[in-house]
């Protein structure tokens, strides 16, 4: 019985296999079997070549592309004024539904009761008494707390809305 199962999960896991994977796959044998060809190339044109020539060659190789290499970083610190755009910092654009989630709308309405409503109006009342009386805390608050009382008068426009209906 065992050796059934052992079939039944490895034609699964063939199953499992999408296109994305068989391409990947095809790439990926494309890219060796070029290195491949490229190694054996170099294999057959330095292959009668002395060890004194070779030796030459990887010098003359490093100092070359560590020259060019010393150069591009030379190149990019010391440059004029004529790289220094390349780094920009600039703001995302960022989708206006970003934070969204969709439940917004399938929520129900916001209902205020009426002890609620008291709170608020309490509220208001002690606000608008700073505001008469002691303008400096009343100004100290709203810096603090923007839009508070934006928020007051929406709450009371939704009291307001289902006392309506």
């Amino acid at each position: 019985m065992w050796l059934f199962k052992k079939k039944k999960k490895e034609l699964l896991s063939e199953e499992k296999t999408t296109i994305s994977d068989k391409v990947a796959g095809k790439i990926a044998g494309v890219g060796i079997k070029a290195q491949r060809l490229f190694a054996e190339r170099m294999n057959k044109l330095f292959m009668k070549t002395d060890y004194k020539r070779l030796k030459l060659i990887l010098i003359f190789f490093c100092v070359s592309a560590g020259g060019y290499s010393i150069y591009l970083i030379a190149n990019s610190v010391f440059s004029p004024e004529r790289n220094q755009k390349a780094f920009e910092i600039q703001q995302m654009d960022i989708p206006k539904h970003f934070n969204k989630t969709g439940d917004e709308t399938v929520m129900p309405e916001a209902t205020i009761d009426e002890q609620t409503y008291l709170q608020i109006q309490d509220f208001r009342k002690h606000m608008d008494s700073l505001k008469l009386n002691r303008t400096t805390e009343y100004d100290s608050i709203l810096q603090a707390r923007p839009g508070l009382m934006d928020s007051v008068q929406v709450l009371e426009q939704i009291y307001l809305s289902q006392k309506q209906k």
